[in-house]
């Protein structure tokens, strides 16, 4: 195995892994970083400049000043030597007399270098990466105030790395995003059409039911049918819904539209469909605000949905109470259904966390409702919270950040 005629910082792997994630190497000349290295010369007071990266095996120069250089073989890079201390700029008043670099072709021959400063270009998680550094033509020194400025400087060039390298980032994440949102878009549209079509038809059916049974149907026959059509056509209005919105761009969402919770929560509640021993009791006032209403919706969909079906008692009541503080909005939703265990408490909001229990239909839980109500809410800048005792039911805690004072009063 050939022996490097240069030194190899003790963490070249992790050194060498960190500069490839900036992306830089082999890239051209851009105008920030050309900046650096101009400042960096009439600092120290030389005819030239550069800042480099070390790669596995050679120097690459990411911008140069006073003479033209892309880039050279690592062994004779003068910052092999200024990469391995981090914290301090090296400093070589006469580099025909230092062992180091006194054979060095860059001193014997073009450009005949004899003075040379560098300072280490270290990224936030401590690896060196290269060097911006000072070059001359005669025996110089620096003073502490000139070293100091070139340690800011390659601060600065690391900030600048920095930031190309988010910029880069949230690009392709964006990219990515944009992939994902048009993959669940085409879910959507697949979905939409496949719920659509059995709603329309159990709406079909239950109307051509009446019709054709009108005769022996008594009151509450004709309230449970209505109920079944009722509940098919608010599914279908909310899939359109849904379908409408994933047509919507960002930028054609109107801020400033203001909706009704009130109205949401009604419309919810014929939704769920609760059957006659569930009794629900809406108080409070509340408000109208600018905020995502099928998002809003899915929010007290879930929540009231849970409490039909987890409520245990010949009679259940869930209370829905809306108030608002100089701070918050807050919607409470409680029952008096099977409750939840303290120690299931912290878990409940987990996604796809099922608790060991069945609802009043015989089915288990999916583990997927309350994390998705949690997120929402938390995208909305507000929290959720929950209270829960067995046997005696569950109370949830839903805070929205205040827009404004506008309320719809019961």
């Amino acid at each position: 195995m050939k022996i490097a005629s240069y030194p190899i910082p003790a963490n070249e792997a992790g050194r060498l892994k960190a500069l490839y994630q900036y992306e830089l190497l082999d890239t051209f000349s851009e105008k920030e970083y050309d900046f650096i290295t101009k400042m960096a010369s009439q600092i120290c007071n030389t005819p030239a400049s550069l800042i480099t990266l070390i790669d596995e095996n050679r120097q690459f120069v990411k911008s140069f000043f006073g003479f033209e250089l892309r880039e050279t073989p690592r062994e004779i890079s003068f910052c092999n030597y200024t990469i391995l201390d981090p914290h301090n700029v090296n400093v070589v008043p006469d580099l025909r007399l230092d062992d180091r670099y006194n054979t060095n072709p860059l001193v014997t021959g073009e450009p005949n270098a004899v003075f040379y400063a560098g300072a280490p270009l270290v990224t936030p998680q401590g690896f060196v990466l290269g060097s911006i550094c000072v070059l001359g033509a005669e025996r110089k020194e620096l003073t502490e105030e000139q070293k100091e400025a070139l340690k800011a400087l390659a601060q600065q060039t690391i900030t600048t790395m920095e930031l190309r390298k988010k910029n880069k980032d949230l690009k392709t994440a964006k990219e990515k995003l944009k992939k994902v949102n048009h993959k669940l878009n085409e879910y959507v549209k697949i979905v939409s059409h496949d719920m659509k079509t059995p709603l329309a038809n159990i709406t079909m059916l239950s109307k051509g039911f009446r019709r054709n049974f009108k005769e022996v149907l008594n009151e509450h026959s004709e309230a449970y049918i209505e109920l079944i059509e009722n509940s098919a056509s608010g599914l279908i209005d909310f899939i359109n819904d849904m379908f409408a919105k994933t047509k919507k761009k960002s930028h054609d969402i109107d801020e400033n539209k203001k909706v009704d919770t009130l109205s949401i929560l009604k419309k919810v509640i014929t939704l769920v469909a609760p059957t006659e021993d569930i009794k629900i009791n809406i108080k409070g006032s509340f408000p109208t605000m600018p905020i995502d209403e099928i998002a809003l919706q899915q929010v007290f969909q879930n929540l009231i949905t849970n409490a039909i079906k987890y409520n245990d008692k010949p009679k259940g009541i869930i209370e829905i109470i809306a108030d608002s503080d100089h701070r918050y909005h807050y919607f409470h939703i409680s029952d008096n259904g099977s409750g939840i265990a303290s120690n299931d408490l912290n878990k409940i909001f987990n996604d796809q966390q099922t608790l060991d229990k069945t609802d009043r239909y015989g089915n288990k839980g999916t583990g997927i409702g309350l994390a998705k109500v949690k997120n929402i809410v938390e995208s909305f800048g507000g929290n959720i919270s929950v209270a829960s005792e067995l046997s005696k039911g569950t109370a949830f805690k839903v805070c929205i950040p205040l827009y404004d004072n506008l309320s719809v009063a019961m």
